[in-house]
């Protein structure tokens, strides 16, 4: 599944404060600062970013590299984000790149009209006062605070509303509420000589401030997938029904019913729970085509760990990938298909483990049904664990991370 390392982040304490959009009287020196990045306590990844100071402005430079286990598969995921701005740093240009088993990019520039985006074959227009995310740290460093718009180079160029206060002498929060609804938050721990020594981003990823030795010192990979799944304790007794403990709102999908009890969350899951999602357009029963697009999805697409989730706009042709490459082909097909479907993001049981997975849910013309392409299961259910419903989309997949994050604990009941 895909991650969100939201670093609106490595901010500084500030400097004096400058008048904001003025330019600095004397040119800032050039420099670089580098991180380890961690999950679940495990080291995954580094990071550098480089600022390249010159009279015209500044080139900020952010190259974070990646290296985990997906299962036994190896991967490896390097993104860089180049965004050039004037000295009173205002941004004219954006590049992203992400490189993996394939390649993807993206490109902004900025005139009087707005940002105007190029990614993955497809063109769109961002405010003109939006922020590049990376840029903001130094915005906070001359200014001492930030309010605006910003956009997510390495989400789909999405946009939203950035918030950063300071929340004790050496703590600031940067919160971001993105256009299309879901919020995310980071937390900024600074050290006494001001610099940040952590960020914790709202779905658990850490990256700490660090020497180059401890930036380029091996480190042993970790499977993502068990670092974060959560162990499901006690003993199972009465079917499908258990208790999840944390700060949730479940969604009414189908295949599973909710209701709170003391400290918990109480469940009962089964294929056969309808849920209590709004009903979609009446129509003649769609069972049939559901089941045949899930069996088309599952014959062209292979199930490989290594490959990265592909763009809404191109799962329809996707040939191998993850559960969530699975969710968002059929869903692609689905809708292609005239059947109203979304997507879920949640957990599926397996053993004495709840993993991160990706499904979907479809009208069939008379009821809503769970649609797990990935098992090619539909309906399907009794081992799924809804925490978001959401668009096929960059935004959505930020919401659906965002809900993962809140299970602490689960017990059979």
């Amino acid at each position: 599944m895909r991650r969100a390392v939201l670093l609106i982040l490595a901010a500084c304490t500030p400097p004096p404060v400058h008048p904001a959009g003025d330019a600095p009287d004397v040119q800032p020196a050039d420099q670089q600062r580098r991180y380890t990045i961690w999950l679940g306590g495990a080291q995954v990844g580094t990071a550098v970013e480089a600022e390249t100071w010159s009279h015209t402005g500044v080139i900020l430079r952010r190259t974070e590299a990646l290296q985990f286990l997906r299962g036994n598969a190896p991967v490896a995921l390097t993104t860089t984000i180049e965004i050039h701005a004037s000295a009173q740093l205002v941004p004219s240009f954006v590049r992203w790149t992400e490189l993996g088993i394939g390649e993807r990019h993206g490109e902004a520039r900025r005139d009087a009209g707005g940002w105007h985006v190029t990614l993955d074959g497809t063109r769109r227009t961002l405010p003109a006062a939006a922020l590049p995310a990376e840029l903001v740290p130094l915005v906070l460093r001359r200014d001492g605070q930030f309010t605006g718009a910003v956009f997510l180079p390495a989400r789909g160029f999405v946009a939203g509303s950035g918030h950063i206060t300071q929340a004790a002498p050496a703590r600031l929060i940067a919160r971001l509420a993105l256009d299309a609804g879901p919020i995310v938050e980071a937390t900024i721990d600074l050290g006494t000589d001001g610099s940040p020594v952590r960020v914790v981003d709202g779905e658990g990823v850490i990256a700490m401030r660090a020497t180059q030795a401890q930036a380029t010192q091996p480190f042993p990979l970790v499977d993502l997938i068990a670092a974060t799944s959560v162990p499901l304790t006690g003993t199972r007794i009465r079917g499908h029904r258990l208790a999840l403990i944390g700060d949730l709102a479940l969604p009414a999908v189908p295949a599973q019913t909710a209701h709170i009890a003391d400290a918990s969350l109480e469940l009962d899951l089964g294929a056969s729970l309808p849920g209590d999602l709004p009903p979609g357009p009446a129509g003649t029963d769609r069972s049939r085509d559901i089941t045949d697009l899930v069996a088309a999805v599952r014959a062209r697409i292979s199930p490989d760990l290594r490959a990265g989730a592909p763009t809404p706009r191109d799962a329809a042709n996707a040939t191998a990938g993850d559960c969530t490459t699975f969710a968002l082909a059929y869903a692609a097909v689905a809708t292609r298909a005239g059947i109203p479907t979304r997507v879920v993001t949640g957990l599926r049981i397996d053993g004495d483990h709840l993993f991160r997975h990706r499904w979907a849910v479809s009208w069939t013309g008379r009821a809503w049904i769970a649609v797990d392409a990935a098992f090619g299961a539909a309906p399907a259910g009794g081992d799924l664990i809804g925490l978001a419903i959401h668009d096929a989309d960059d935004a959505g997949l930020i919401a659906g991370e965002a809900a993962l994050t809140q299970v602490r604990a689960a017990v059979w009941l």
